[in-house]
């Protein structure tokens, strides 16, 4: 696995999951970023911040909610203010180390390089100011396990990351755990601490999330062949949509395993039953703009709503604000209308000038 594909993994899983209370930060705020309620958390932190704007637990939320919303720049910027007003404030620490670990992936170089050593420090740093912060021992873990050893990656530490997890929170630490073991090669062991996991009352989005996520992987491949990963997979996939305890995060993950399996007709209307459970429901309409892009299924319904996610803030999971507009974009085209296509290309250019789906959607429409 590439550094790049790497680094994308940690943000979409550990920016999607939710865990117990904190000490030292209000639990509200603490909850509502590891619940992937990136909007929420925003207005709520926009709010304290309007009242104090030297608010650190506020500034941490809220540099963690850009996060979410990939505008990692900006992340950054707020968290080295959020840890200048407190230094010893984990969630501020650990907000500056997911933000870096944002920035590496948009230009792969050098400075990346820089930026995840310092991202691992921050992290290092979160933990040891907190030691029961769960969401910082499984963002860290899963960055030892995933990163290459020239960078940072470590077998063993990330395993202790997971064993000091379990003991913090079951689910949590199964869910790294088992992560960890597939990315290892050991998809046997894999299997059956997400089968352990699943068990559990606490946290069933998490397991689900981090379960398919490895299923989908190559070590899973290698290990159940190409057909009985997919095989696999839809079983699955068939049996956990049933579950009426996933957020959009587990559903948006749902959605990618029956496709990955060959079923996208299954994968849309899950999210279409999906769409009105929730007052926040922009990643299940992108999920759904991403089945009809690469299928031609439903191409007029998706346009509606992905137009629909582009009216309000958008969180991160399926690409921000630049992959709806990639998504719209590709829409467009295969529906025949090339002009509103290149529109849509051009717009997410404008947000990320070296997004590849728009700068390849752009040349393809140039070329007709």
């Amino acid at each position: 696995m590439n550094l790049k594909h790497s680094i994308k993994f940690l943000l979409s899983l550990a920016l999607c999951l939710s865990l117990g209370r904190a000490e030292d930060v209000p639990e509200t705020l603490r909850r509502l970023i590891q619940d992937g309620r990136f909007i929420e958390a925003a207005n709520t932190s926009d709010r304290l911040l309007a009242l104090n704007s030297s608010h650190p637990e506020a500034l941490a939320t809220k540099s963690q909610a850009l996060s979410g919303f990939l505008d990692f720049d900006q992340a950054l910027v707020v968290a080295e203010k959020a840890l200048r007003q407190n230094e010893q404030s984990a969630d501020a620490h650990l907000a500056k180390g997911i933000a870096l670990m944002g920035l590496a992936i948009e230009s792969i170089s050098f400075q990346s390089i820089v930026q995840v050593s310092r991202a691992l420090d921050a992290m290092e740093e979160s933990v040891k100011l907190d030691p029961t912060y769960g969401y910082a021992w499984f963002t860290l873990g899963l960055s030892r396990g995933k990163l290459p050893l020239l960078l940072g990656g470590s077998k063993p530490l990330s395993l202790q990351c997971a064993q000091t997890l379990k003991r913090i929170d079951r689910s949590w630490g199964l869910a790294l755990e088992g992560t960890l073991q597939e990315s290892f090669g050991t998809w046997k062991e894999s299997e059956s601490i997400f089968q352990e996991g699943l068990k559990l009352k606490e946290n069933p989005s998490l397991i689900v999330t981090a379960y398919l996520e490895s299923l989908m992987g190559e070590n899973a491949k290698n290990s159940l062949g190409i057909e009985g990963q997919k095989e696999r997979i839809y079983e699955i996939a068939k049996d956990l949509s049933t579950r009426q305890d996933l957020n959009v995060h587990a559903l948006e993950s749902l959605g990618d395993a029956f496709l990955f399996s060959g079923h996208p007709e299954a994968a849309w209307q899950l999210m279409q039953v999906s769409i009105p459970r929730f007052q926040e429901s922009s990643l299940l309409k992108l999920q759904s703009a991403k089945i009809a892009s690469r299928t031609g299924l439903h191409l007029s319904e998706a346009l509606v709503l992905i137009r629909e996610a582009l009216q309000s803030p958008i969180e991160g999971g399926s690409g921000g604000r630049e992959g709806a507009y990639v998504r719209q974009g590709q829409i467009l085209q295969r529906l025949g209308k090339s002009t509103e296509a290149k529109r849509s290309f051009e717009q997410a250019l404008r947000i990320n000038p070296r997004h590849r789906g728009a700068k390849e959607g752009l040349e393809v429409v140039q070329k007709k």
